[in-house]
């Protein structure tokens, strides 16, 4: 937690049961003490807040990472992460990319560094983001089956090689 804060933001996706419902997939954001978008640490603006995805395959030799951009359009400036899965190494990461193809829309979950909920909504999921989801779940899915026959699985270094590209390590 201390590197992902000092990162300035801290984001996932993952399954969860909401009241007692069906298992859906959710995202939490935490933000950083000093973001932008915090005054005397509460959230400025009510929301809801406009939420934009986009996503990307990564075709590494040992593993496939599936990488989900998240952007919120909190005032003064948006607030961004990204979530990188790897499909076949979690069924945590798998049952959050499957549960979002299936479900209308992603609760979302904005916190402070101290995990305190300062905004939450439901974000709309289109059918074109669920089907480009869709699509990239099953090509990793496809991929990692053929890459565990050659025996060369490793999808630490898959994931380490992902986080070297984008500068995170």
């Amino acid at each position: 937690m201390v590197a992902l804060h000092a990162a300035n933001v801290t984001v996932t996706i993952t399954p969860v049961q909401i009241d007692h419902g069906e298992w859906q997939a959710a995202l939490f954001f935490v933000l950083a003490e000093d973001a932008a978008c915090l005054n005397k640490g509460q959230l400025i603006g009510r929301g809801p807040f406009t939420v934009g995805f986009d996503a990307d395959l990564h075709e590494h030799h040992n593993a496939t990472v599936i990488e989900l951009g998240v952007e919120i359009a909190t005032p003064p400036e948006s607030q961004n992460g990204t979530v990188l899965f790897i499909t076949g190494h979690s069924s945590n990461h798998f049952d959050g990319l499957k549960l979002m193809t299936e479900q209308d829309d992603l609760p979302l979950f904005i916190a402070d560094a101290y995990c305190n909920v300062l905004s939450q909504q439901r974000v709309p999921l289109n059918q074109a983001l669920k089907a480009g989801l869709r699509g990239l779940l099953d090509e990793a899915v496809r991929r990692d089956a053929l890459i565990r026959m050659t025996g060369h699985y490793d999808p630490d270094a898959a994931f380490t090689a992902v986080l070297s590209q984008r500068g995170m390590n």
